[in-house]
């Protein structure tokens, strides 16, 4: 299922966001860890949520890791990072919070898969700076 819900809706508790950048059907490999960078902020954040979700129908290959990294074109910051394998064929719907003392102008999901078929991604981010 594509992203319904948008993370803008979310905001107004946290601040109405003055950035949001998508990218949607974004294909997955299967046992290598994929990047999907997103890009395009018209201004530098430093604060903000990121969500990412599997679409319909998933694959069978489950995430083993996630790894957000953010950077402002010279020094880069992680975000969030684990190595807990999640269930397979289940729909994933992650949303994370994120502050950095960077300009951030970039901010990159990487997703380690397993072996089998692999689903495809939704990816959000808003933002403030």
């Amino acid at each position: 299922m594509a992203i319904v819900n948008k993370l803008t809706v979310l905001m107004p508790a946290f601040g109405a966001p003055t950035e949001y950048v998508t990218l949607l059907a974004q294909v997955q490999g299967t046992a290598t860890t994929t990047n999907n960078a997103l890009t395009g902020f018209v201004n530098f954040v430093r604060t903000g949520r990121i969500r990412f979700k599997t679409v319909s129908p998933a694959g069978t290959a489950g995430i083993t890791a996630v790894v957000i990294t953010a950077t402002d074109g010279s020094a880069t910051v992680t975000l969030y990072q684990d190595a807990v394998a999640r269930t397979v064929s289940t729909l994933q719907d992650f949303l994370y919070s994120f502050m950095s003392e960077l300009n951030i102008t970039t901010i990159t999901v990487a997703i380690t898969w397993g072996a089998g078929t692999a689903s495809t991604l939704d990816l959000e981010v808003t933002g403030n700076p």
